[in-house]
C-alpha cells in the first residue's frame, strides 16, 4: 500500500507538509552468485505480501488516522486522512499553536491550505505528485506510476537485507526503493520529493506492518529531510474503509475564491 511511494505510502501522510518519514542510508551491494529477481516478480510478491490485489480492490475508500512528530522541533500533532478511489485524497493536520495544514486532491483540482502560507491552487510538479499520492490503487499500478523499474542489486536498509529496485516515475524524478527479501515489503526509499519548499532529498523507512480489512499497512514511517538534517515521524493509529462521505473533498471558500470563473 505508500508513498510513498514514497510512500508513498505510508498512506499519504506525507501531505501535511510535515511530510513523513526519516531514514538510514542503505549501500548497494550486488549479488555475486544469485540471479536477481526481475522488477516485476519484486513487485508481485510485495502485492502477494500486502495481502493480494483482490483483498486490495475490495475496498473504495478508507479513513486513517494517526500522528506525526518533529522531535528536533519537540512538535508532535494529529493527522486524518480520507481517500476515496480512485484517486480523492484529503489530509488534514493539526499542531498545538500552529493550526490545520491541509493538502489534497479531488480529482480534478489540488490544493494546500496552512496558516503560513495561506491557501493555494497547485499546479505543475507539485499537482502531479498530489495526483500520483492519490491514487487509491497505487500498489497495483506501479507500471503507469513508474514506467522504468530496475533490480540494482542487494542492499541492507535498516538492519534488514533488501532487494534495491531504481525506479523513474512519469515525470523522470528517480528513487530508489527496497523490499525486505524475507517478507517481500516495502521497508525503505530514497529519492528527490517536492516539497512547499521546493524539491528535498528525502530518505524513508517505512514498518510495523498491521493488517487492516484484510490488507499490510505500514503503521510506521520516519523521514529524513536530507538538507535540513530533520526527522519526521509519522505513525498511524487506526484505518477503517468504506466510511469516506464525498462531501470532505468539497474545497474551502478559500481555494474556492483562487479558482477561474
Amino acid at each position: 500500500m505508500f508513498l510513498f511511494l514514497q510512500r508513498r505510502r505510508a498512506l499519504s501522510l506525507a501531505g501535511c507538509a510535515l511530510l513523513l518519514g526519516a531514514a538510514l542510508s542503505a549501500a548497494p551491494l550486488l549479488a555475486d552468485d544469485q540471479e536477481l529477481p526481475s522488477p516485476e516478480e519484486i513487485v508481485a510478491r510485495y502485492i502477494e505480501a500486502l495481502g493480494g490485489e483482490e483483498a486490495i480492490r475490495a475496498h473504495s475508500s478508507r479513513t486513517v488516522k494517526g500522528g506525526v512528530e518533529i522531535p528536533a522541533m519537540g512538535m508532535s500533532g494529529q493527522t486524518t486522512a480520507y481517500f476515496i478511489a480512485p484517486d480523492k485524497m484529503i489530509v488534514k493536520g493539526e499542531m498545538p499553536g500552529m493550526g490545520e495544514n491541509v493538502q489534497a486532491y479531488n480529482g480534478e483540482i489540488g490544493w494546500v491550505e496552512n496558516p503560513m502560507a495561506g491557501a493555494q491552487v497547485l499546479e505543475g510538479d507539485m499537482l502531479d505528485q498530489m495526483k500520483r499520492q492519490a491514487r487509491f490503487y497505487a500498489d497495483l499500478e506501479r507500471a503507469d506510476l513508474f514506467p522504468q523499474q530496475t533490480t540494482a542489486g542487494e542492499a541492507e536498509w535498516d538492519g534488514q537485507a533488501a532487494y534495491q529496485l531504481d525506479v523513474v516515475d512519469v515525470d523522470g524524478n528517480e528513487m530508489s526503493q527496497y523490499f525486505a527479501k524475507e517478507t517481500g515489503l516495502l521497508i525503505g526509499a530514497e529519492g528527490t520529493q517536492t516539497t512547499e519548499m521546493g524539491a528535498m532529498e528525502v530518505a524513508i523507512t517505512i514498518g510495523d506492518y498491521e493488517e487492516f480489512g484484510g490488507v499490510l499497512i505500514a503503521t510506521s514511517t520516519s523521514t529524513n529531510l536530507v538538507s535540513m538534517a530533520m526527522e519526521i515521524i509519522a505513525t498511524i493509529e487506526s484505518v477503517t474503509f468504506d466510511d469516506v462521505d464525498p462531501s470532505v473533498f468539497e474545497p474551502s471558500e478559500a481555494i474556492k475564491a483562487l479558482l477561474p470563473e
